[in-house]
């Protein structure tokens, strides 16, 4: 699968799908970083994921998430090449993201940034292109 974004756009919070095996790859290339988030499937106990397609999954409105959550995990994408993978537990249990907006600093509690341990760091968003690798069952 090959994605193009725009400076600021993202993906908002979802699961690749119960069609795919439980492990994918995403390579970041010709473009700026973003910051890929993994946050927990389920935001609040008493509400549930619905089916977006046959093949993803997405956060219902009263799953949003706000800026008092923290994910899971954080990592820096660096445009001009990195790979994320991401499998088991990540995939199956945790939804992905990348935030839309031109400016996004990571939250980093307790080393949750993967490769920002101290947090604070500014990315600026601009133009994009990932590949994304899955398997189907």
């Amino acid at each position: 699968l090959i994605n193009e974004y725009q400076p600021g756009e993202g993906i908002m919070p979802h699961t690749d799908g119960p069609a795919y095996k439980s492990c994918t790859a995403t390579i970041s290339l010709g473009g700026s970083d973003v910051i890929f988030k993994l946050w927990p499937r389920q935001q609040h106990a008493n509400s549930e994921l619905h089916e977006h397609s046959a093949s993803a999954s997405t956060f219902t409105s009263t799953q949003s998430v706000t800026e008092d959550n923290k994910p899971s995990l954080e990592v820096i994408l660096h445009g001009n090449g990195s790979l994320v993978l991401f499998t088991n537990d990540a995939y199956l249990n945790h939804c992905h993201e990348i935030r839309e907006g031109i400016l996004e600093e990571t939250t980093s509690l307790n080393g949750v940034c993967g490769n920002d341990v101290d947090g604070g760091t500014l990315v600026k968003r601009g133009y994009r292109i990932s590949l994304t690798f899955r398997c189907k069952k």
